[in-house]
């Protein structure tokens, strides 16, 4: 018997948030609330979502190595298995609309004061002061379905190019986080 599986609901890019913030030692996606409730319950970081466009999320991928083997089966194919290979990072990428340095000041580095007043300077690439640990979900909240997205223990590897004059009008800079497969999680609600 085939079973109709009918959407009764899309997501919407309306309906998203995006947040980000730093997560210390331990699992902060427990089962004692909801992926985007850790921000509500304890996680201190920011809603971005104002300020970021073009999020593509992909989750950990499984790959499978063909092995040929000498001789052949009692139906006459050669002998081959499938090889399981380690399974890959779960990557999220967005653009994020710059219009301030405390958008991405606290994922970069901790800030140098500079010898003229005002001005802090920051660095990417000095893995003693700057190697990011992030949280990330995106949520789509409707009523009374949700479904989320989260990265934990994660790593901004990408601050892309800065495009001063972007195709909207405004400054953006493309970046990109990495996690292990053991730290992405989907939720949907039930």
């Amino acid at each position: 018997m085939v079973t109709n599986r009918i959407p009764t609901k899309t997501w919407a890019a309306r309906e998203g948030k995006m947040y980000i913030g730093r997560c210390g030692a331990g699992n902060v996606f427990d089962n004692t609330s909801t992926l985007s409730g850790v921000f509500i319950s304890g996680i201190s970081g920011h809603c971005i979502s104002p300020a970021v466009k073009n999020i593509t999320i992909t989750p950990p991928e499984t790959t499978w190595e063909k092995q040929d083997l000498l001789g052949q089966d009692s139906s006459n194919f050669q002998n081959q298995l499938l090889d399981q290979k380690p399974v890959g990072l779960a990557t999220l990428t967005a653009t994020m609309i710059l219009a301030e340095d405390e958008m991405v000041a606290d994922y970069v580095t901790s800030g140098t004061a500079t010898g003229f007043s005002g001005y802090t300077r920051y660095q990417i690439g000095n893995e003693g002061v700057n190697r990011i640990v992030a949280v990330v979900e995106v949520s789509n909240d409707a009523a009374t379905q949700n479904v989320s997205f989260g990265l934990e223990d994660a790593r901004i590897t990408k601050w892309g190019d800065i495009r001063v004059s972007g195709p909207d009008g405004h400054w953006e800079q493309d970046i990109t986080l990495i996690c292990l497969a053991k730290d992405f999680f989907y939720e949907f609600q039930d």
